[in-house]
């Protein structure tokens, strides 16, 4: 089936205006998307772009695209960016970061016919307000990484065709008026940074999909024309989760959803799936925006949060988060759970002779001894400074004792790189086991710290189990 065929269908015969349609497949789009008149004032905005600006339905109309633009300078910046991230300002004052996307719109905008401009406005916030201020010296270097995964197939650049500034005489009458409504709008589509199909909903096959979803998928459009929608899931719990959404009356808004591409490949996206019938025919409305690397950026910088910087292992609040969803398991479970504190010998010893970069040295190698000794799922921190803490759920004290004794004759065979050779360090090790179904991790803790204190008065490099009365 021609692809311009099916965009006939898309089309909608009988429609007075193109626009009209267009309007309406873009109010289903979920990022925002705004058609902005040549003085800057904005004509039609979607849904999506009403919820990001803290507008109410059809508030935004008729204003000035400028009021949104935090600096107020009233130069288009927006109009002016090319997937760069900016902050704009909402309805209620406060701000949000976005990227901006700009291709031409040829058509009525304000009543007359001529060149407008079509806004597509991402929302990053999420993104940037877990890596930083991309204006701050100190933010992560991480920045500049989500900065480029902002766009990845940009609708327009400051040199492409598709920017009103340097359109080619080929590119205007490429999308005039005089051309069939139904080949405009395949035009406005295949400048979109998202994937777009178009399937039957009482056989699943597609019918159409913009160049986006070909490169996703990694076929010739061709070759997608009559396949299933359902081929192209990963996970069958995923497809499922979709359908009784959409049998349920109710859309898919950016759900996280994975796909394959025809090598087999994974991809995560956020997908978006409406329901609507064009020319009597029951379709799906489908939009997919590749979230893969952008995925993996959240999850990176999400790690960075949890981790402490010096060891790679858990900060003391991730290691407190952690710890207690494993109390509340062995509380619900009636399972053993018990907590060992660790404290390096003599540390303030080994930085006054060897350095404080040697210090950090030892805590690192503290930390790798700790985790060559310990199971998978034991939990290991650094509350701070050299004393780590370890949890060890389904172990009780005694069982802790004999790993914790395999981890304190590990760390002192270790040998420890010094800028005037090697020397080796010992541990001071203090255990407690959790106490009743009312015990916290707080109490379990400070029990484990008293059986260190123990340890370190006998003479330190051993270890020390709670008893009452420490």
């Amino acid at each position: 089936m021609p692809v311009s065929g099916c965009m006939v269908m898309i089309s909608g015969r009988g429609v007075d205006d193109g626009r009209d349609t267009a309007f309406s497949v873009f109010d289903r789009l979920p990022v925002g998307v705004c058609l902005v008149t040549a003085s800057g004032i904005i004509h039609h905005a979607n849904p999506a772009l009403h919820d990001l600006l803290g507008c109410e339905a059809g508030g935004l109309p008729g204003r000035s695209l400028c009021e949104f633009e935090l600096d107020h300078s009233g130069s288009g910046s927006w109009a002016q960016a090319s997937g760069d991230a900016q902050r704009a300002l909402r309805n209620d004052g406060s701000t949000r970061w976005v990227t901006v996307a700009e291709s031409p719109w040829i058509g009525k905008a304000d009543g007359k016919t001529g060149i407008s401009r079509l806004l597509t406005v991402t929302d990053v916030d999420s993104i940037f307000r877990q890596a930083g201020d991309p204006r701050d010296a100190e933010a992560p270097a991480a920045i500049s990484a989500v900065d480029a995964l902002l766009y990845e197939a940009p609708i327009g650049t400051a040199e492409g065709a598709t920017r009103t500034v340097s359109l080619t005489k080929t590119a205007v009458h490429e999308l005039t008026e005089s051309r069939p409504n139904e080949e405009r709008l395949e035009a406005i589509l295949e400048q979109s940074p998202i994937g777009v199909s178009v399937s039957r909903r009482d056989d699943g096959r597609i019918i159409f999909v913009n160049t986006r979803f070909a490169e996703l998928i990694g076929l010739p459009r061709e070759k997608l024309i009559g396949s299933r929608a359902r081929d192209y899931y990963l996970d069958s719990h995923q497809r499922l989760r979709v359908l009784e959404r959409l049998r349920g009356g109710s859309g898919v808004t950016n759900m996280e959803v994975q796909f394959k591409r025809a090598d087999g490949s994974p991809f995560w996206t956020l997908f978006t799936v409406n329901q609507a019938v064009i020319q009597g025919m029951a379709v799906n409305l489908a939009w997919i925006y590749d979230y893969t690397e952008r995925r993996s950026m959240e999850e990176a910088l999400r790690d960075m949060a949890s981790r402490d910087p010096l060891t790679g292992i858990y900060n003391r609040r991730s290691f407190m988060d952690m710890a207690r969803a494993q109390l509340a398991r062995a509380h619900r479970f009636h399972e053993p759970l018990s907590v060992f504190v660790l404290d390096v010998d003599h540390f303030k010893r080994i930085n006054d002779t060897f350095g404080h970069a040697t210090g950090d040295d030892a805590l690192r190698m503290v930390a790798a001894g700790c985790q060559a000794i310990l199971r998978e799922y034991d939990i290991l921190g650094r509350l701070g400074g050299e004393e780590f803490v370890v949890v060890l759920p389904g172990a009780t004290a005694d069982e802790s004792r004999v790993v914790a004794e395999r981890v304190r004759r590990h760390l002192a065979r270790m040998p420890i790189e010094a800028t005037d050779g090697t020397f080796r360090l010992t541990a001071s090790i203090g255990i407690a086991g959790l106490e009743g179904a009312t015990d916290t991790l707080e109490r379990a803790i400070h029990r484990a710290d008293l059986a260190l204190y123990r340890a370190k008065h006998l003479g330190r490099n051993r270890v020390a189990v709670f008893e009452p009365g420490m």
